[in-house]
């Protein structure tokens, strides 16, 4: 391949296209993706000239001119920034985003260019980009605003000799400059399996959406991540933008009155299709429309944009490349040929229909999965798979009404995946009036279908009550069931059933034999509940040691719960020595993986422990986080937790000036405003 793949600025003559004033010429962004190097000792990024491309389209659609350049070299990048500076004078934000190598040498970060050699023990000063340089050569384009975006947090492919550190330096932020990293200072950043890096998945799809200042995507951006990638992955990101920064999607075609009519209301995949490309810059979205639906009253409208685009000499932005299987090792008939596109982007985790390894919900990149899943349903007009992948991702992005038309399609054509889909719709009220007897009809449905999930989450709702009449023996049932089919959480459900004597006679012996299996196949939940038993001696004799090993090993799953449990030993000083600090690490893991209980302990640890230091603002938001986190969640368990921080948000009030009740107030206020929708939704997959 070309090292070298520069596509030239592509100016947007919205005035012409759209029939409004322009953005064009007030912003600009240099994409930079680099993935192969010429050094053969530099690994190949597999993702980044992806993550260059998915950028580009995203940003392409919010009126920036954009200057992609793919595996560039250092003299690209000055040609480049020698463009912009005769071109784009005066322009109101400029955009740097990088995606590659990067590393940080006593202090500085280097971001490497394509065309970097190891030659000398100063290499990096003298051919990587180093970050304090770059930011100076971007402000001397003398754009109002700047932000600069990097996607390098990766393993440095050099040695301790040539780079030090791991991942990216803290670099501070110049004036009206906001500088965002793909993780925090000091880490390493994932390159992901898919189509995208997290981050940059979730970057260009929040980018997406409506109106918004470019920190509320951020702050957005890092929740998803976060939360995706259970606390092992969180953006960072510096700001000293003293104004908004606000990122506006093109003005979408006008239609003509009849036109808009016709189509208002009607929603079939030549509409979807419309929804997804009627602000788009990219002539690719219009010639696609052409050509699958010829025949549509919209066509006319998508052939119109096309020729203004190509007239405007606007070109194709290039589009994600997927790798697939060697075609000569294609077995015809085989499963490589029911793979698409749309499977790689949207498919689920967990799913039994899945023919490739799901992508999380929070990292779906919306913007390419739209695109794709309607090419594959055009292609396979039937195929229910694919219909409830493209239900899916309408659905990350927002497209509620839609989202549901297909869900309810690939529900009845068979992908019996969508009733929980419509049964999560119809529980919270998405896009629908709440409606909690319809989505326990829905889970039924599922779970008569064979779901095994959906089996153990209509056991959850007879448990609880939602939509149906609160019946342990029913919830049991279902969980058996669930178990038999091989559903190992279902296992876990029914340990919880006999440990607290739900519709059954307590029998604490029986419940750790389920959680003993249900952990032996992996279930981190009871592994922490086996190590709960032995920490309380329930169904078998207390043992610290014990508790200490399954609540260590559910811990290093993953699981939310375990760290609180041993921030609990830490501090009771239950087998170990107590220790306020160590105690506090757990329940901030435990925090960061999203479990709201773990809050109200912070705020215990800092409202008075010894050994920390006391911060009663912090205490009293942690407790305001915990309270509003209890309330979100409907289950017994959450709303004892509401309880409890609001007797100790009282009591604290009394020790703390109207200073630190303002502050502590403020600090949960904004807390929850970024994080808490993503962390306490209760039923988000």
């Amino acid at each position: 391949m070309l090292r070298l793949s520069f596509m030239r600025a592509i100016t947007l003559f919205i005035a012409l296209i759209l029939g409004t004033a322009s953005q064009a010429q007030s912003r600009w962004a240099v994409i930079v993706g680099n993935s192969v190097y010429d050094d053969p000792g530099i690994v190949t990024l597999p993702n980044t000239v992806n993550d260059a491309r998915a950028m580009a389209g995203a940003l392409s659609s919010m009126g920036f001119s954009i200057y992609l350049l793919e595996d560039a070299t250092r003299a690209d990048v000055a040609a480049t920034f020698a463009e912009i500076a005769a071109n784009e004078q005066g322009a109101e934000l400029g955009l740097f985003f990088y995606a590659g190598h990067g590393v940080q040498h006593e202090g500085i970060n280097y971001l490497l260019p394509a065309d970097i050699r190891p030659t000398s023990r100063s290499f990096l000063q003298e051919q990587a980009f180093a970050l304090p340089t770059l930011i100076d050569q971007l402000a001397q384009l003398q754009a109002d605003k700047l932000v600069i975006v990097l996607d390098a947090c990766r393993n440095s492919p050099f040695g301790e000799g040539q780079a030090s550190g791991v991942g990216l330096a803290l670099t501070e932020a110049p004036p009206n400059t906001i500088i965002s990293y793909a993780t925090s200072p000091g880490a390493v950043a994932l390159d992901g399996a898919g189509a995208n890096s997290p981050f940059t998945a979730a970057l260009a799809s929040t980018l997406e959406g409506p109106r918004q200042d470019f920190r509320d995507v951020l702050r957005l951006v890092r929740a998803k991540v976060r939360r995706a990638t259970n606390g092992e992955q969180t953006p960072w990101y510096i700001d000293n933008a003293t104004e908004e920064i606000w990122l506006d999607p093109n003005p979408a075609i006008v239609l003509d009155a009849e036109t808009q009519a016709a189509v208002t209301g009607n929603i079939n995949l030549a509409s979807v299709t419309w929804n997804t490309i009627r602000s788009s810059a990219d002539q690719t979205d219009f010639q696609l429309f052409v050509e699958l639906f010829p025949e549509d009253q919209l066509a006319p409208v998508a052939s119109r944009q096309l020729q203004l685009l190509e007239e405007s000499g606007v070109e194709p932005l290039g589009a994600i490349e997927i790798a697939t299987d060697d075609t000569a090792q294609i077995v015809p008939g085989g499963l490589t040929q029911l793979i698409t596109q749309c499977d790689i982007l949207a498919t689920p985790d967990n799913d039994p229909y899945a023919l490739v390894e799901g992508v999380p919900h929070d990292l779906v990149n919306t913007r390419a999965a739209i695109r794709a899943c309607i090419q594959a349903l055009e292609d396979d007009p039937g195929n229910a798979r694919i219909t409830g992948l493209l239900a899916r991702a309408l659905s990350i992005a927002g497209r509620d009404e839609e989202a549901l038309f297909f869900f309810q399609l690939a529900a009845d054509r068979g992908y019996a995946t969508a009733y929980g889909d419509l049964a999560e719709a119809y529980r919270i009220g998405r896009g629908v009036e709440i409606d909690e007897a319809r989505a326990a009809e829905y889970l039924r449905l599922g779970a008569l279908a064979g779901m095994g999930n959906l089996r153990v989450a209509l056991g959850e709702f007879y448990r609880e009550g939602w939509g149906v009449p609160q019946s342990y023996a029913e919830a049991r049932r279902w969980f058996e069931v669930a178990a038999q089919n091989g559903q190992v959480n279902a296992v876990t459900a029914l340990g919880d059933i006999y440990r607290r004597g739900q519709g059954v006679e307590a029998d604490e012996g029986r419940a750790l034999g389920f959680y003993l299996s249900a952990a032996a196949n992996g279930q981190s939940d009871a592994m922490n509940n086996v190590g709960l038993a032995y920490l309380r001696g329930e169904g078998v004799t207390r043992n610290y040691p014990q508790a200490i090993y399954w609540l260590t090993r559910a811990t290093d799953e993953g699981n939310p719960y375990a760290p609180l449990q041993l921030g609990r030993m830490f501090m009771k000083g239950w087998g170990v020595d107590a220790d306020g600090r160590q105690a506090l690490a757990y329940f901030r893991l435990s925090a960061q993986r999203n479990f709201v209980n773990a809050y109200e302990f912070i705020g215990d640890m800092l409202a008075g422990f010894e050994g920390v230091e006391e911060d009663l603002p912090a205490a009293y938001a942690n407790y305001m986080i915990a309270y509003e986190g209890g309330l979100l969640r409907d289950t017994s368990g959450s709303r004892q937790v509401a309880e409890s921080a609001a007797e100790k948000m009282a009591a604290l009030e009394a020790r703390m000036s109207a200073a630190q009740l303002e502050a502590g107030r403020a600090t949960a206020e904004a807390w929850i405003a970024e994080y808490g929708v993503l962390d306490f939704n209760l039923v988000n997959r």
